[in-house]
């Protein structure tokens, strides 16, 4: 090496970039990503499959609680707007939101109570 050279190191353009708000947001709220797909022979294939099922059985309560809460909150400002004699139009705008967290969250916690109840 000469006097001129930099040695190997770690510079900040070298580091991985870091994953955007956008796509953390929707692995926090959606099973992206989560699984692997099986490839390879029967037996790597097999063992792929086992690690999907236990990701899966670890990470579906979260996601179920995730939208159930977000289903409370969306069903709550329904109901205030509707106490609060707002619009038609505008509860039914806020109608549409609640029925696919409503849908997230029972379809969640039915995939997640499965697990818990399946046997190996």
């Amino acid at each position: 090496m000469n006097a001129t050279e930099t040695p190997n190191v770690l510079r900040d353009t070298d580091a991985p970039a870091a994953p955007g708000f956008g796509s953390l947001l929707r692995r926090y709220l959606l099973p992206v990503g989560l699984c692997a797909e099986p490839a390879g022979d029967i037996f790597l294939a097999h063992a792929v499959l086992v690690q999907n099922k236990q990701a899966l059985k670890r990470w579906m309560p979260h996601y179920a609680r995730v939208h159930a809460l977000l289903a409370v909150v969306l069903l709550s400002i329904c109901s205030g707007a509707n106490v609060a004699q707002l619009s038609g139009w505008l509860i039914a705008v806020a109608a549409v939101p609640t029925a696919g967290e409503l849908v997230l969250a029972v379809t969640f916690s039915c995939i997640a109570l499965v697990l818990q109840l399946g046997t190996d």
